[in-house]
């Protein structure tokens, strides 16, 4: 067999050039995106914007961290015992769970004890 009679496969790569233009190659034009790709980058592009704003928010928020504020926690009871006024103090931040439900009960009770006309002594 002789390499003459082999048959190739393979297509052949035709580039064109410009005589006139010193030997340079002529460079296709972009494809013009369809309005549905156009669209679709218009929504990643979008998307991407709105990913980097909540990076940026994440990342300045250890910066931006509100300061805490004491007196939101404090809670102050007063109260008389044996005739003499009292006052206690008591952050509310330290308590467990069970422990406030205990004294919003125990203050609602209280507060509705004194509240309602019926508990009171009549005449």
């Amino acid at each position: 067999m002789s390499s003459k009679n082999k048959k190739y496969d393979q297509r052949t790569y035709m580039q064109k050039i410009r005589l006139d233009s010193g030997g340079k190659r002529i460079r296709k034009k972009p494809v013009k995106p369809c309005q549905d790709c156009k669209e679709t980058n218009d929504c990643i592009k979008l998307f991407s914007n709105k990913i980097n704003r909540l990076e940026e928010i994440v990342g300045n928020f250890r910066k931006n961290i509100p300061k805490k504020t004491n007196e939101i926690s404090l809670f102050r009871a007063k109260f008389t015992l044996n005739s003499v006024p009292c006052e206690l103090e008591y952050d509310l931040s330290r308590f467990t769970l069970e422990s406030l439900q205990k004294l919003a009960d125990f203050t609602t009770q209280n507060c509705n004890n004194k509240n309602d006309p019926s508990s009171s002594k009549k005449n």
